[in-house]
């Protein structure tokens, strides 16, 4: 989402050397005027790619430990016993929601890709320099 949001700043420029300094993409504009907080950026995103917003969702719950996130590290031991899991070794239901993190991770960086991709060919036009006249 911050790749995409150099991409729909108001002000590119500012946006960019903002950014560099340490300024919060939130306190900046796109360009149709809202402050890019992140549910900003995920609906703007949502035109490109329709995923972004579950996966969002469903990436946050882990990171700010939801509901999901705290059952998932529960783990039955008998008829009575539980057992609440952070860190130590994963159990091996684990890998299901590894692999989906994993999938997710490799579609957002050829995503990712595809933002930059007009970047590099740009800059390799402008290395190259202007093409000779006859």
């Amino acid at each position: 989402m911050r790749t995409f949001a150099v991409y729909i700043a108001e002000d590119r420029q500012g946006f960019t050397e903002g950014y560099l300094k340490g300024k919060r993409i939130c306190d900046f504009r796109d360009d149709r005027g809202k402050m890019m907080k992140d549910h900003v950026l995920r609906e703007r995103l949502a035109d490109y790619d329709s995923r972004i917003s579950d996966i969002y969702k469903n990436a946050s719950g882990h990171v700010h430990f939801s509901g999901a996130a705290f059952y998932a590290s529960l783990q039955s031991v008998d008829d009575f016993g539980m057992v609440f899991t952070i860190g130590g070794p994963l159990e091996e239901r684990a890998n299901i929601t590894l692999l989906e993190g994993a999938d997710v991770f490799i579609h957002y960086i050829l995503l990712e890709f595809r933002l930059l991709q007009p970047v590099i060919e740009s800059k390799r036009r402008v290395d190259k320099g202007p093409e000779p006249k006859e």
